[in-house]
């Protein structure tokens, strides 16, 4: 005759398991915090975060998908068109522009002068 014992059953309280499931979870999210903090510094990993040698100034938005724009490559700067199918080299400029320019102020437009005469004539 065999006889078979069979292990008592443990009862887990909700408590229990909610903390033992926050535990497991807090574990894992330290886990992938410290895998991107390594990524972060190992060499050639995420962006390149050198001195950057080329940068767009301006753009000017000429149609719906087409573009002049401003590039600045090391010290000078040149003048591109883009257009969805090809970027077209078009000039080097040899005076750069300045970043620091000043806006003129612009006047008010005829619009906005004869909307608040409309405006005025209404509300008498």
């Amino acid at each position: 005759m065999t006889t078979t014992t069979t292990a008592p059953l443990v009862e887990v309280s909700a408590s229990q398991m909610l903390l033992h499931s926050g535990g497991a979870l807090i574990v894992i999210i330290l886990l992938l915090l410290g895998v991107k903090k390594l990524l972060k510094h190992l060499p050639h990993a995420g962006r390149y975060r050198g001195a950057r040698c080329l940068a767009v100034k301006e753009t000017l938005v000429i149609g719906p998908r087409e573009r002049l724009m401003i590039a600045q490559v090391g010290d000078q700067q040149i003048v591109i068109g883009v257009t969805p199918q090809t970027i077209q080299f078009l000039c080097t400029l040899n005076k750069p522009t300045g970043e620091t320019r000043a806006q003129p102020p612009t006047p008010p437009s005829r619009f906005a002068e004869k909307f608040a005469q409309f405006r005025a004539r209404k509300t008498l």
